[in-house]
């Protein structure tokens, strides 16, 4: 009987997850990766719960995950939602600056905490119409920050903020809100304080 409980907890979890990742409107080989259901399952479950709502919005997105690491640095307004994606990572567990580790005890786990700052990141800048960034953009930036060969969670030399730095980049380099600034220094506590920058910062 334990047994056949915990494979209907895990089947639970694993559509509960599905549901969450199609309504931020996740393509099908993301919901695949992280809950392990078939394609079928997937599409089964958005025409089931999405596809026939009255006033539904939520759309299904074709392809492959976006990887393109300049979609987060093509502008100082991009880099500080990146920046504030990577904040939430940090600041729920899901990844560790220090050893580019992606955590969770599982796909399922990974992808509830992906999720999770996901959903941070937009309650930090207005929802899905003031987002820059898709969560598959987030699951991108996320795998970008893990293998760390393109892209890297450093700190500003100008006010030990965190940013999104671009490694392959021979330019000196500042957080986004530095780069902006007339004198190229901002004020830590005023302009960052409604960014989420500073790892945690906003997320308690």
């Amino acid at each position: 009987m334990r047994s056949t409980d915990d494979r209907y907890r895990s089947d639970q979890a694993r559509h509960d997850l599905a549901l969450r990742l199609i309504a931020h409107e996740a393509r099908t080989g993301t919901i695949r990766q992280l809950t392990g259901l078939s394609d079928d399952r997937i599409r089964r479950l958005f025409g089931s719960y999405f596809k026939h709502q009255p006033g539904n919005a939520v759309r299904r997105r074709r392809g492959r995950t976006p990887s393109q690491v300049s979609m987060f640095l093509k502008t100082p307004r991009h880099r500080r939602h990146a920046a504030s994606l990577a904040a939430a990572f940090v600041a729920g567990g899901l990844f560790d600056p220090e050893t580019r580790a992606v955590c969770g005890d599982c796909k399922l786990d990974t992808g509830e905490r992906l999720c999770l700052a996901y959903e941070r990141y937009l309650a930090l800048h207005g929802g899905k119409d003031g987002a820059l960034l898709t969560i598959e953009w987030a699951w991108a930036l996320l795998g970008s920050l893990q293998a760390g060969d393109e892209l890297a969670l450093d700190v500003c030399e100008q006010c030990d903020v965190h940013y999104v730095r671009d490694l392959l980049s021979i330019e000196a380099q500042q957080c986004p809100s530095c780069l902006v600034m007339p004198n190229g220094r901002c004020r830590k506590s005023r302009d960052h304080a409604h960014t989420g920058h500073t790892l945690g910062a906003g997320f308690a």
